[in-house]
């Protein structure tokens, strides 16, 4: 998403991205990843339970999800701890101008995620 956003930019949209970890661990994540996007802090996770993201422990660490895991790892990506609840599910969601969702995509385990294609695509569909 970040080598692309210039293309959210074109687009007329701000990315933000929410977390409820603490603030040197989101530090940490964003120099290994992305620095270019708003981030929001919310440790109490009042923002995922507006969004009705769930939590699953299994989900979190099943196989599918350590396989994924394992394949960035062996891609040269650095392993950062985890912190706080590890069995909380994300979610990625587009809201219009005027507050209405317009995608609500609710994560079924963490790198279980739209694709920036599909991200990109909805948006312009959106402002045809």
């Amino acid at each position: 998403m970040c080598q692309r956003q210039d293309e959210f930019e074109q687009l007329n949209t701000r990315v933000v991205i929410i977390s409820f970890g603490t603030l040197p661990a989101l530090q940490a994540w964003m120099k290994e990843t992305c620095n270019a996007f708003d981030v929001l802090l919310d440790p109490d996770r009042a923002v995922y339970r507006a969004y009705q993201l769930e939590e699953s422990r299994w989900r979190s660490w099943s196989p599918k999800t350590l396989w994924t895991y394992a394949r960035l790892l062996l891609s040269g990506r650095k392993w950062l701890p985890k912190e706080g609840d590890t069995s909380q599910m994300g979610g990625d969601f587009i809201i219009d101008s005027k507050g209405m969702v317009r995608l609500a995509y609710r994560s079924k385990e963490p790198a279980d995620r739209p694709s920036v294609n599909k991200l990109l695509e909805i948006l312009k569909q959106l402002k045809r």
